[in-house]
């Protein structure tokens, strides 16, 4: 119940707490989109435009812009086949700790994916891991080429 206070005759009742932007964009219906090519829903911390090109070219190689790509012979899951069993606990940990910092009110929803395979991220969420991993460049190393070529940078 939202308390309210009358003055002078006139009914003043707080207005309600923000919504912050990255939580409408983690909860929106084009987060669930797990398909295909699109601008990323995350604009937090790690989020830069100028990684744009060298993103989609990423998910181009990786999964054929496929959010719920799983791969064969490795634990590679997800848009940026992170290692599912290497990654995801350290990727929940940094964004559990930007949410905290930031007050984004993500720091459950981001707990609760400790127990999901990053393939059933919703794309949000697979988008603020890249961003998250990739450090500002720092992390670039791990989406390295293996064949001469194929590189994104």
């Amino acid at each position: 119940m939202i308390a309210s206070l009358i003055l002078s005759g006139i009914l003043i009742v707080p207005a309600p707490q923000a919504v912050h932007t990255e939580y409408r964009a983690a909860v929106s219906t084009q987060a669930k989109d797990m398909m295909g090519w699109e601008p990323s829903l995350y604009r937090g911390k790690w989020w830069d435009a100028k990684w744009y090109d060298i993103r989609r070219c990423i998910m181009d190689r990786e999964s054929n812009f496929n959010y719920r790509a799983a791969n064969r012979t490795s634990s590679a899951k997800g848009a940026y086949q992170f290692l599912d069993n290497n990654w995801r606990r350290g990727l929940v940990y940094m964004m559990v700790k930007e949410s905290k910092e930031t007050g984004d009110g993500l720091e459950t929803q981001a707990e609760r994916l400790f127990t999901i395979p990053i393939s059933k991220w919703n794309r949000y969420w697979q988008d603020r891991a890249f961003y998250t991993a990739l450090q500002g460049g720092k992390g670039l190393k791990h989406w390295n080429a293996q064949v001469p070529g194929t590189g994104c940078w």
